[in-house]
């Protein structure tokens, strides 16, 4: 278990970081006025969890279950964690509210940092 906390702190503090950051009141956060950097925005953190959730599942070692089939299960995991927190965003906040555009560019980060981590996984074993 040490060995799982000790991999994975990276993403969990990362996902603990969106959810706060997610939850704050709006009025709280700098003002976006392009869409695009509100995308960008989303898109990026979760592409930085996906990664960091491959790192740290792939190198602890308390569980080897989460050595099969990594990518597809950490794809799910924050696909399913970035539209839970646009959910929360609808339920807990008064200002802030789902936006299903946000939910697909947290989908797409996941994609993307899923995909670069197989890239790199897979250059790794070829060496």
């Amino acid at each position: 278990m040490a060995s799982f906390f000790k991999y994975n702190t990276p993403s969990i503090l990362w996902a603990v970081f969106i959810l706060v950051l997610c939850l704050m009141p709006g009025r709280e956060l700098p003002s976006l006025t392009i869409w695009e950097f509100d995308k960008i925005g989303h898109f990026g953190v979760y592409l930085i969890l996906a990664v960091l959730m491959v790192y740290g599942w792939r190198k602890q070692m308390s569980f080897s279950f989460l050595h099969t089939k990594v990518l597809l299960k950490i794809l799910l995991i924050t696909s399913i964690y970035g539209f839970a927190v646009e959910v929360m965003q609808e339920l807990f906040t008064t200002d802030r509210h789902f936006d299903i555009l946000d939910a697909l560019s947290n989908s797409t980060g996941a994609v993307v940092g899923s995909f670069f981590s197989a890239v790199f996984i897979k250059k790794e074993t070829e060496k």
